[in-house]
């Protein structure tokens, strides 16, 4: 059976963006027009209380779509992470439409509207992602057995998988075997230091 879709849209007020858009307005297209059952708007959403806000009203409210109307996706991806049966939907208001436009100018008003729809659009016709199992060859190639390419082959073998290492040349270590030592790379930084790379053939090979 279908699970119903409950959008909850929270608009934050900080960081500039209260002072450029009317909050207001935006919540009305959020309650009124798009008519979510919850619309919130906070002074500093990301603070403990404004997540705390939302997860109680994920909690006793059963959203499973959640729409931040505040900073860039980029930003605060930890704290505006909830439960995996909530879809998250980030609006850039701040860096996209406050820190970029002319405040409290219509044309600012209406694009912070049109994205608040489109974040309230998506939110509502997106699905949350489900793990797709694959039937896929677990066993990895590394081409190059320079320094990296047996960094890597040691990773992969260490992480539980099957790992085939190829390399053009006669001798592993590529680069790093022309050089018997090299300059300083630790403190205290008083002597040239041994590359290293008969170590990691040598566990590669063992």
């Amino acid at each position: 059976m279908a699970v119903e879709t409950k959008v909850g849209v929270y608009l934050c007020s900080g960081c500039e963006i209260g002072e450029a858009v009317n909050i207001d307005e935006l919540g009305k297209i959020a309650s009124e027009e798009s008519k979510v059952p919850v619309c919130k708007n906070n002074s500093w959403l990301c603070s403990e209380a404004g997540v705390e806000e939302i997860k109680n009203d994920i909690k006793n409210e059963n959203l499973n779509r959640v729409v931040i109307g505040a900073c860039s996706q980029r930003f605060l991806a930890d704290v505006f992470n909830f439960d995996s049966d909530v879809l998250v939907e980030r609006v850039n208001l701040r860096e996209n439409v406050v820190w970029t436009h002319k405040p409290n100018d219509e044309d600012t008003q209406m694009l912070a509207s049109d994205y608040l729809r489109m974040g309230i659009a998506k939110a509502r016709n997106s699905e949350t992602p489900k793990p797709q199992p694959i039937d896929a060859n677990e066993t990895i190639l590394v081409v190059g057995g320079g320094v990296s390419g047996l960094t890597s082959a040691i990773a992969a073998t260490k992480a539980g998988n099957s790992v085939v290492l190829t390399e053009k040349e006669d001798k592993l270590g590529g680069w790093l075997n022309k050089f018997h030592k090299v300059n300083l790379g630790n403190s205290p930084f008083t002597e040239i230091e041994s590359t290293g790379i008969e170590e990691l053939i040598s566990e590669v090979e063992s």
